[in-house]
C-alpha cells in the first residue's frame, strides 16, 4: 500500500532544474535599468546551459549556447510563453515554445488529477471497509456486505486511476525538453541576435512606461 501511495504521490512531484545561468550578460541597446522602476520589470539577457535527457534516462547532455531571459540580478530564468504576450514584437518560433510548454502542462497536470483522485478514492475506501466490520450487541462480530463491497470497488478504482495517472504523467525525457522549451532559446531556431532585438523592444517598453509614471 505504501509504494502504490508514493508512486500515486510522485506524478504530483516536480523535477529538478535541468537550466542554469551562466556568467555573462548580452547588453540589449537601450542599456541597463535606471532605476526602481525599470529594475522592477527589466529583462537581461544571459547565457544558459541547458541539460536534455537522453532516452535512456541515465545520462543527461548539456548544451551551453542558449540563452534565456531573467530579471535583474536573479539566478532563475523568466518562463517565455507569459512573456510573449507583452512583447512589443513576435519572435520568430515563439509558437513553437508555446505549444510545447502547454502540451506538457496539461499532461502534467492531468496526471496530477487522476493521481489524486486516486489517493481520495483509496482512502474513502479503505475507510468504508474497515468501518463494515461491526459487532452486535452479543459482541458477534458481522460484516456489512455493502459497505465492504463499496469500499473495496473505491480502493480498486483508485488504484486504477493511480496507474492512468502514472501512465499519463511525462517522463524526465519529455521533462528536460518542456524545461527547455520554457526557459530558453537555442540556436539556429532561436539566434542570440533575434533575442537580444525581442528583448530590446520589451526594455524600451518598460523605460517608456517607467518616464511616464508620475514620481513618488
Amino acid at each position: 500500500m505504501r509504494a502504490v501511495c508514493g508512486g500515486l504521490l510522485f506524478v504530483t512531484l516536480g523535477c529538478a532544474s535541468t537550466v542554469t545561468r551562466l556568467d555573462g550578460e548580452f547588453p540589449t541597446p537601450v542599456g541597463p535599468a535606471k532605476g526602481t522602476c525599470e529594475q522592477a520589470d527589466w529583462l537581461v539577457v544571459a547565457p544558459t546551459r541547458v541539460q536534455f535527457v537522453e532516452p535512456s534516462g541515465l545520462r543527461a547532455a548539456p548544451r551551453d549556447d542558449g540563452v534565456a531571459l531573467y530579471k535583474v540580478g536573479a539566478r532563475h530564468p523568466e518562463p517565455i510563453p507569459p512573456l510573449a504576450p507583452h512583447m512589443e514584437t513576435q519572435l520568430p518560433g515563439i509558437d513553437e515554445h508555446v505549444d510545447k510548454v502547454h502540451s506538457y502542462d496539461t499532461r502534467s497536470w492531468a496526471a496530477a488529477g487522476l493521481g489524486a483522485a486516486g489517493l481520495i478514492a483509496i482512502s474513502v475506501g479503505t475507510a468504508l471497509f474497515v468501518s463494515s466490520f461491526k459487532t452486535n450487541a452479543q459482541s458477534q462480530q458481522q460484516i456489512d456486505g455493502t459497505e465492504a463491497g463499496v469500499g473495496a470497488g473505491l480502493m480498486l478504482g483508485g488504484f486504477g486511476l493511480g496507474i492512468a495517472g502514472l501512465a499519463l504523467n511525462p517522463g524526465q525525457v519529455e521533462r528536460s525538453r518542456a524545461e527547455a522549451a520554457r526557459y530558453v532559446f537555442l540556436p539556429p531556431k532561436d539566434t542570440r541576435e533575434n533575442v537580444v532585438t525581442w528583448t530590446q523592444s520589451y526594455n524600451q517598453a518598460v523605460r517608456t512606461r517607467c518616464e511616464r509614471a508620475p514620481s513618488p
